[in-house]
């Protein structure tokens, strides 16, 4: 995921001042996101964001984004989680001018290294207790039992708010002739491109050696001590679409577009995730590829065949009596035309039909030649048939691998971060009539349902048997429709034991919210997940089908279930069958983002709307009833 551009000690720098708003914050959970990157899961958020990217090639920043996770942890990143999940951020600290960050958790310190192929280091107390990578140099051993040490440096000793010292460090480059770039880099952390910013502001080319610069010592000094010092103001620089550098404050070298951004990180983020990264394709793919090509020129080759052995058989028939007779005269040893050749030894025979030499056994007669051809021909059409169905299985193969390929490529490319509402962590969507429904997933959320969400005048609708979701209309002081209550009550039909068991048709009763209490009355025992319902229960008989698609909500467009009938702006219906929900997530997926792409602005927008639209493979499973379904065409 790097790019040309890394972060500089002065970006570094001026980033922490930034970063100061993680302290006090808790760590939630650590992930590795890809080979060098890490990801910092705290809470509560700041800003809208929620995690720190730790790329070791050269990056960190906070982000907004949401970045996919990998399902296997390493041992690594499982260490980090015991040390530090759940501790609360204290402090977050710049060695120096240096590419290393230091995140405190009480006595646990995390140690980011950003340079020489970068390093993360869990120490408690200075001393080291987990390094990703063991390494040793010189004056300096990364490994467990160590006291952790930076390397050596002016760089590391430096308080850049210091002039003076600032000053100290530009004359002992003068004294040693260093190439004003080294000193920039070396002592100050101001590498690219703010050294070139330095060289177009004071004319000093950074090749040249200190000693030879015209401009006075002081004077690069002042500028290097406001670049570290003056406040934050960040860009972005564009050419065309595509974001190409950023910095914490404008350049003036920099001749292009250049935008404001809001902070650091989100400048540092765009620059980061402007390009999708390029994965190696998987040689699987390669191959498959190859074989079907070569299938598919053999598939030619048997049809051509076919044709030929085909047509020499009808040549044949179409002269069957002067085959007969040439065959009898080349068996007794004469040879007039047709007669071409008679090789004795093997038997065969090649005659001239119609400018057209064919070969033929001399010991058959004309319509057993005739057979044999057309023998031949049979075989072929059936390779052919055949072949036909392998190149269809390779197919399939093939674009079950690709499809895994882009699964796996899509979940290493952040996407923006979706707010849930209250509603989304259960099962909901919206009636014909405006009215929101909302449905339990399990015990817990059916037991919160009824608790927390459930008025007095709000219906009540659970399926006639055990094991169902507790569905709710939210009516609000409103007076439901015939076909919001419909609505709602096929959807605790679908969401129940009656959809996994097969069933295409079920009971529903459905009540007032104030006939629905979790307590029994006294004496009777009421098990764990029930309810106890007083009064007078209204039934209805509903078909199980259910649609999955894009609901237009008050909070922008969602991807949501709901029976026929329901307001969509796409869906694609189900009833109970025999495929199993992932296989069928995967079809639905290739359907609704289709549409979505081709659809988006028919209801309006002039672009996507501002809160993108989940349609993952988890999203669609998310939705789907328990249990096996069949698409409805």
């Amino acid at each position: 995921m790097g790019r040309k551009r890394k972060i500089t000690g002065l970006d570094l720098r001026h980033l922490v001042r930034e970063l100061l708003s993680l302290e006090g914050k808790i760590l939630k959970k650590a992930y590795m996101l890809d080979d060098g990157v890490f990801s910092l899961v705290f809470y509560p958020e700041v800003d809208g964001s929620r995690e720190l990217v730790i790329d070791l090639s050269g990056f960190i920043f906070l982000t907004d984004l949401k970045w996919p996770k990998p399902r296997s942890p390493p041992s690594f990143i499982m260490a980090l989680r015991k040390h530090l999940e759940g501790r609360r951020f204290t402090e977050i600290s710049q060695i120096g001018v240096e590419r290393i960050l230091r995140l405190s958790f009480s006595d646990m310190q995390l140690v980011v290294e950003l340079f020489g192929g970068g390093n993360l280091i869990l120490a408690q107390e200075g001393e080291i207790l987990l390094p990703l990578k063991r390494v040793e140099f010189r004056g300096r051993s990364i490994k467990p039992g160590e006291i952790y040490r930076p390397p050596a440096g002016p760089g590391i000793e430096l308080d850049p708010r210091d002039r003076d010292a600032i000053l100290a460090l530009l004359r002992e480059g003068v004294r040693e002739k260093l190439p004003l770039w080294k000193v920039l880099i070396g002592s100050f952390g101001v590498g690219p491109p703010y050294t070139d910013e330095i060289s177009h502001l004071t004319g000093v080319d950074l090749k040249s050696p200190l000693p030879e610069t015209e401009v006075p010592i002081d004077e690069i000094a002042d500028l290097i001590h406001s670049f570290l010092n003056r406040e934050t103001e960040p860009v972005i620089y564009v050419q065309g679409d595509e974001v190409v550098n950023f910095s914490a404050f404008p350049l003036t070298h920099l001749q292009m577009e250049r935008r404001t951004v809001s902070s650091l990180s989100r400048a540092i983020q765009l620059y980061y995730t402007a390009k999708r990264p390029e994965y190696e394709e998987d040689p699987r793919i390669r191959s498959l590829e190859v074989e079907i090509q070569r299938q598919e020129e053999l598939k030619k080759e048997y049809a051509e065949k076919a044709e030929e052995y085909r047509s020499i058989g009808d040549l044949i028939y179409l002269h069957l009596t002067e085959v007969d007779e040439a065959l009898r005269k080349a068996r007794k040893g004469v040879s007039p035309p047709p007669i071409v050749s008679v090789d004795r030894k093997s038997g065969k025979v090649v005659l001239n039909l119609d400018g057209r030499e064919i070969e033929l056994d001399m010991l058959k007669s004309a319509t057993e030649n005739a057979s044999e051809y057309y023998n031949r021909a049979k075989k072929y059409r059936e390779k052919h048939e055949r072949i036909d169905t392998a190149i269809s299985s390779l197919k399939e193969k093939l674009n079950r691998l690709r499809s895994e390929a882009e699964e796996m490529a899509s979940r290493k490319v952040p996407t923006r971060r979706r707010k849930l509402r209250w509603y989304e962590r259960f099962r909901w969507f919206y009636t014909s009539g405006g009215f929101l429904v909302i449905g339990g997933r399990d015990s817990q959320t059916n037991a919160e349902i009824v608790s927390k969400y459930l008025d007095e005048n709000d219906l009540f609708f659970h399926v006639d048997m055990p094991g169902g979701s507790v569905v709710v209309l939210k009516l609000g002081g409103k007076e439901p429709d015939e076909a919001s209550v419909n609505q709602a009550a096929t959807a605790a039909g679908v969401f129940s034991r009656a959809w996994r068991e097969g069933l295409t048709s079920v009971d529903v009763y459905y009540v007032k919210g104030s006939q629905v209490s979790k307590h029994a009355p006294s004496g009777l025992y009421l098990p764990k997940g029930s309810f106890y319902i007083t009064g007078r229960r209204n039934y209805l008989r509903v078909r199980l089908e259910v649609c999955v698609g894009f609901q237009e909500t008050p909070d922008g467009i969602k991807l949501t279930a709901a029976p026929p009938g329901a307001p969509f702006l796409y869906s694609v219906c189900l009833r109970p069958g025999s495929t199993g929900k992932e296989e069928a997530a995967k079809v639905l997926k290739n359907v609704l983002e289709s549409w979505l792409q081709e659809n988006i602005k028919i209801r309006g927008y002039s672009e996507p709307p501002a809160e993108p639209v989940e349609v993952s493979v988890d999203s669609i499973v998310r939705a789907l009833p328990p249990g096996k379904v069949t698409i409805v065409e």
